[in-house]
């Protein structure tokens, strides 16, 4: 009974969103105004879902949500993770999509909105310029981005070797790295059926990345990976290690290339 119910007030309440957000849109389409307004929409949308699923929200850590640009890096269990996203992703911020979502009425025209990069994989040169066009918004207009750096969900629950891509961006745009821990994701959401429970949104204190050099990004890679294996509780033992980054590929731009380059040879979150 709970999830025709959940599935219908999603349903509603985005088209209710809907019908308010798209004419402010129009009235003044500057970036900005339209950034801002769909991240107060996504965050009403989730705040509404949550609670028709029964599902509560902790945010700790608030205290690091004060810098500004940032990359925000968060572990991707599955669609609820973009919920408790809109929690800390409130100001000025890029939410990573895969470009399917560009087909869901409703979501699709909202990360459109927003100015939102929506990645699609098979093609790397619309990659580059999406991410070249990130890479301006953080360094020159104070955008902070949203980004899973697993690139995809994982199907156990166990953290994924991470991908280089959001580390060549913070390398390139010298924003520090601040980790986001998801708590409770794969708990309140089973089979697809939303499960009352609490989400823990915990914020890590931010890494520095003023010094940190092309040659040595698979070290920090795997500091940031270490950080969230110890906040999840998987433990950081050798074979943690080995599977921080993935091997690279003759394909990847991430070896002598630019920093939007390195960024869109690695794909974005699923």
């Amino acid at each position: 009974m709970r999830r025709p119910f959940v599935f219908a007030f999603a349903a509603l309440w985005l088209a209710a969103l809907f019908a308010v957000c798209a004419p402010l849109a129009l009235l003044w389409p500057s970036l900005a105004w339209r950034n801002r307004l769909s991240l107060w929409a996504g965050h009403l949308w989730a705040r509404g879902c949550l609670w028709a699923a029964g599902i509560r929200v902790l945010l700790r850590g608030r205290e690091h949500l004060a810098l500004r640009p940032a990359i925000y890096t968060f572990n991707h269990t599955n669609v609820l993770d973009f919920f408790a996203n809109s929690y800390y992703a409130r100001r000025r911020c890029l939410v990573f999509g895969k470009r399917e979502l560009a087909r869901l009425p409703g979501l699709g025209w909202g990360w459109w909105l927003g100015g939102h990069p929506l990645i699609a994989r098979e093609d790397p040169e619309r990659w580059r310029q999406t991410f070249a066009r990130v890479e301006h918004l953080v360094r020159e207009r104070g955008y902070s981005v949203v980004v899973a750096p697993e690139g995809t969900r994982s199907r156990d629950g166990r953290l994924g070797p991470f991908k280089k891509g959001p580390f060549h961006l913070a390398l390139a745009t010298r924003a520090p790295v601040v980790p986001v821990v998801v708590h409770g994701a794969r708990d309140c959401l089973r089979g697809g059926v939303p499960v009352p429970g609490l989400l823990r949104v915990e914020v890590l204190p931010p890494l520095d990345t003023s010094a940190w050099r092309e040659e040595t990004l698979d070290e920090h890679v795997a500091e940031v990976r270490a950080r969230y294996l110890e906040a999840l509780g998987q433990g950081c033992d050798a074979e943690a290690l080995a599977t921080a980054v993935p091997p690279s590929g003759g394909s990847e731009g991430g070896e002598g290339g630019s920093g939007s380059e390195g960024v869109a040879s690695e794909a974005a979150p699923a």
